[in-house]
């Protein structure tokens, strides 16, 4: 084979285990790519043939099938790198050394990208637990972070439960109190109050706290979004969800079957009242 002739870089492929592959096919395609002008083309047929008497490889543990123009479903071989260079060093030494040289170099290749994968992991998974601490976001809001976290990384997550209990410490076991919003609660019980004024209340009662993180939207004062969450002392009376249109906020609920509870608190906070 001329050692003159422009030389082609095969594709390669990796089994799901991660083992970098190369198809007869692309072996083929690349042997006739180092052909001289008066040497023959190989066909994949005979490289196919060669393959299954080679005394150094078992061929039927890497039986493949592909697809050709018409749409035939046909059959080839999907060699791991020893099998490939075995095949290549049949035909020549340059060639065995091209192939192995590719084959090393997309193992480092693949090796290096999942790395990043795993470490983005890490740090998401740890950055949620973080948060959830800090936070106190309820067990149904963590859930589907993980959802969203193993779905960003490629995880199956239907192990996760589909039913989480989101309930107070002192509640009967076994379900969820059902929640509203603050807004949804004050217009059922017939409360003429704003929501955003009831806040203030609840917060001087020890049940919520604002805080702020940062923001590069235009209505935000000096770079911040302020945002309520409940604290420990409110977790009696509801939970922190986060806000669908802002992941990085909490969403304060309030469990519905003790919010009158909760107003007979807020409402002596009016009258000066400690409770």
């Amino acid at each position: 084979m001329s050692a003159k002739m422009k030389m082609t870089v095969p594709q390669s492929t990796a089994t799901p285990s991660g083992e970098v592959t190369m198809t007869s096919l692309e072996l083929v395609e690349f042997i006739n790519s180092q052909r001289g002008p008066d040497e023959p083309e190989l066909l994949h047929k005979n490289f196919m043939a060669k393959v299954e008497g080679h005394p150094g490889i078992h061929s039927a543990k890497f039986l493949a099938q592909y697809k050709d123009s018409t749409g035939r479903t046909l059959k080839c071989y999907a060699l791991p790198k020893r099998e490939a260079c075995l095949m290549a060093m049949s035909y020549s030494y340059e060639l065995q050394t091209r192939i192995f040289d590719r084959m090393t170099a997309l193992e480092t290749q693949m090796q290096m990208e999942r790395r990043p994968v795993g470490n983005k992991l890490i740090g998401e998974l740890a950055i949620m637990e973080c948060y959830t601490k800090l936070q106190r976001v309820s067990p149904s809001s963590q859930v589907a972070m993980l959802a969203k976290i193993a779905n960003q990384n490629g995880l199956d997550a239907t192990f996760l439960p589909s039913y989480v209990v989101d309930a107070p410490d002192d509640a009967s076991p076994g379900s969820s109190l059902p929640t509203a919003s603050l807004t949804e609660l004050l217009k059922a019980n017939g409360i003429s109050i704003k929501a955003s004024a009831y806040n203030v209340l609840l917060r001087k009662a020890g049940m919520l706290e604002e805080c702020e993180r940062r923001s590069t939207a235009k209505d935000a004062k000096n770079g911040k979004k302020s945002y309520w969450c409940i604290t420990k002392l409110g977790s009696k009376y509801g939970k922190n969800l986060t806000n669908p249109a802002s992941p990085r906020e909490t969403q304060p609920h309030w469990y519905v079957d003790r919010f009158a509870e909760l107003h007979r608190i807020a409402s002596a906070r009016v009258l000066g009242v400690e409770v």
